[in-house]
């Protein structure tokens, strides 16, 4: 049987995956799983049918099962918003179609008209201005998310924040232990950024002994921040991340 149906099993799996909007590669994994899941356990599923309908009408029902529990399973299973809930079941059902399936107005007019002829197109837009904003999910490839950054915080940026002012604070620690002439020196150097020829020029030091003195000045403030669990690569990662 299901050989002989496997046509219509596909047919059937491809307008269900039509009606719930998938995507063709969506589409795709659904009609695989369809055919996976009516062969495992020995064929179970269509062992089932008894022949109170037509076979094609069981698979139907079968498919459409199963595609929403495929959705469910990569969308997540969607949840009326209370308001809507509150104004009632045409609402419940113009959100479901607008916000979830992504219909315009008019589409989902003609959906809701066929179950209810009365309602008009004046009172489901009106509906509709009262449905709290929801943001509609939206599949794309990963090719589109190459360039594509999210607008909330990393998940180690509060690592990073921590690890910072570690830093700094170990730096500002350092600093206190240098006589004036020295933290002045560091100061005209790296927060400055003026350069060794104009620190000795500015200062009126001799360029050569300024050098040896810089390195010197380097070297102490590297011991006080290596002596409380700091290394250089702290230090420069640090530094890379706030230019």
């Amino acid at each position: 049987m299901f050989l002989t149906h496997l046509p219509a099993i596909d047919g059937i799996a491809r307008a269900a995956a039509r009606r719930r909007r998938l995507t063709p590669d969506e589409a795709e994994e659904f009609r695989s799983i369809v055919r996976l899941r009516l062969i495992e356990d020995n064929y179970a599923v269509i062992r089932e049918f008894r022949g109170s309908s037509s076979f094609r009408t069981f698979l139907t029902v079968v498919i459409a099962r199963h595609c929403l529990d495929f959705r469910a399973s990569s969308w997540g299973r969607w949840r009326a918003s209370s308001k809507a809930r509150r104004m009632g079941d045409t609402a419940v059902l113009l959100e479901r179609l607008t916000i979830r399936d992504g219909q315009p107005l008019e589409q989902a007019a003609r959906t809701i008209r066929e179950k209810d002829p009365d309602v008009t197109t004046d009172r489901l837009r009106d509906l509709a201005n009262q449905l709290p904003a929801r943001v509609r999910r939206v599949r794309v490839g990963e090719e589109c998310l190459e360039d594509c950054y999210a607008d909330t915080p990393a998940p180690d940026t509060g690592i990073a924040v921590r690890e910072g002012r570690r830093v700094i604070g170990a730096l500002a620690r350092a600093l206190t232990t240098l006589d004036p002439s020295d933290r002045r020196i560091m100061k005209l150097r790296f927060t400055d950024g003026l350069s060794l020829v104009g620190i000795a020029r500015r200062e009126g030091i001799e360029q050569a002994s300024l050098y040896r003195r810089v390195e010197r000045i380097l070297r102490r403030l590297r011991r006080e921040i290596e002596g409380v669990g700091i290394d250089e690569t702290d230090v420069l990662t640090h530094l890379l991340s706030c230019r």
